[in-house]
């Protein structure tokens, strides 16, 4: 009885280091994943930016757009002053992200239309936010069509 309860403790053991360092591998193969794609989709906008001719004094920081949709989902949100912005719609800044994707032969999911979608985009205390999907994988094209079909209900 003593020995198959070494054994039962030793396997509850060797399962929970497996899992543990198998889910250490996972998150940082998706940390890496996301800050490429980030730095990608900061390069675009800031093209997409000057292409448009907006003259900013410093290029916006994104940030991760929530979690909620699931790990892996390439979305990032980008907060510009209202006031310098009035002229922009989002189907411009589209193009010239697609444009940018375009002329670096950058990678993007195969059965995606396009490498960069504008998700959203509102003004809230003088302030735009854009959200930008890098359709890299297929958490984001599922969060991309997700979002379309919440905006064809709306």
């Amino acid at each position: 009885m003593r020995l198959f309860m070494i054994i039962l403790i030793s396997a509850i053991i060797v399962l929970a280091i497996y899992f543990l360092v198998h889910r250490t591998m996972i998150n940082r193969a998706t940390l890496m994943l996301r800050r490429q794609a980030q730095a990608t989709t900061d390069a675009a906008m800031a093209y997409a930016l000057k292409h448009i001719l907006l003259q900013l004094p410093a290029m916006p920081e994104s940030q991760l757009v929530a979690d909620v949709w699931g790990k892996g989902v390439l979305a990032f949100e980008y907060t510009l002053k209202a006031k310098k912005v009035t002229e922009l719609n989002a189907k411009d800044i589209e193009l010239a992200l697609n444009a940018y994707a375009k002329e670096k032969h950058l990678d993007y999911l195969p059965s995606a239309p396009k490498t960069f979608v504008v998700t959203d985009w509102w003004t809230y205390e003088q302030m735009l936010h854009v959200d930008v999907a890098y359709i890299y994988n297929e958490a984001t094209r599922e969060y991309v069509m997700d979002l379309h079909k919440l905006n064809q209900n709306n």
